[in-house]
């Protein structure tokens, strides 16, 4: 199915959790062992949970719905941004706007705003207003885009949330749970594990981790 295994993610660090005191009970039977105060992850019960992940997310694609990743991290985003695209699949980078699928018809919208002003300035229809106004109107495609371009190419609910951090992410993670969209999370030690149906235990703080997690999944679900 991939190339994750306890021995290579042993290597990129994914061991390493939080401080003992910032443990969340709901994790305490993926710890392997605590040093000098701090919790060391079993990875081989994360290997588990990536299989079973992945195995959910392969079910979700071979259906033909959409997988979205999210993670709005700064030293995420990229990650992020890559493994979507050369996935084919929508993407949160940037920041999480509330509302994106508790109100998705009012997002749908915008993105069709954005959509259509993009269309009139590549057909020069723009040049009939002023300077000014024109200025006006760029700098709305590029909130628009920001906030929404990732996932312009969303159609409807998606089978699946792909999310880095569910603890940073917990307005996304509630609008799931709230819509019904299965979770995938990648989460430290310091995480409420009941609020995602899929967890992935690892040190989600390095980018080296995710980006080889996230790759994986890429790999086994495209």
């Amino acid at each position: 199915m991939s190339a994750i295994n306890t021995e290579n993610l042993t290597k990129i660090g994914a061991h390493y959790g939080y401080t003992k005191t910032r443990r969340h009970p709901s994790v305490k039977p993926f710890i392997k062992a605590t040093g000098n105060g701090v919790d060391f992850i079993d990875l081989d019960k994360s290997v588990e949970q990536y299989t079973k992940a992945v195995t959910f997310l392969k079910s979700v694609t071979d259906a033909n719905k959409q997988v979205v990743f999210v993670g709005t991290k700064p030293e995420m985003k990229q990650i992020i941004k890559e493994i979507a695209l050369s996935s084919n699949m929508p993407y949160i980078a940037d920041r999480y706007i509330g509302g994106i699928f508790t109100n998705y018809p009012e997002m749908k919208k915008r993105i069709e705003k954005l959509h259509n002003t993009l269309k009139q300035k590549e057909e020069g229809a723009l040049a009939v207003y002023t300077k000014k106004e024109q200025l006006l109107i760029n700098l709305d495609i590029k909130r628009l885009d920001k906030n929404f371009g990732g996932v312009s190419a969303l159609n409807g609910m998606p089978g699946a949330l792909v999310i880095v951090d569910t603890k940073k992410e917990y307005m996304c993670v509630d609008e799931a749970i709230r819509m019904r969209i299965p979770v995938v999370g990648l989460c430290n030690t310091d995480t409420d594990i009941n609020k995602v149906d899929y967890p992935i235990i690892v040190n989600e703080g390095s980018p080296s981790v995710v980006k080889e997690i996230l790759t994986n999944i890429k790999k086994s679900i495209v």
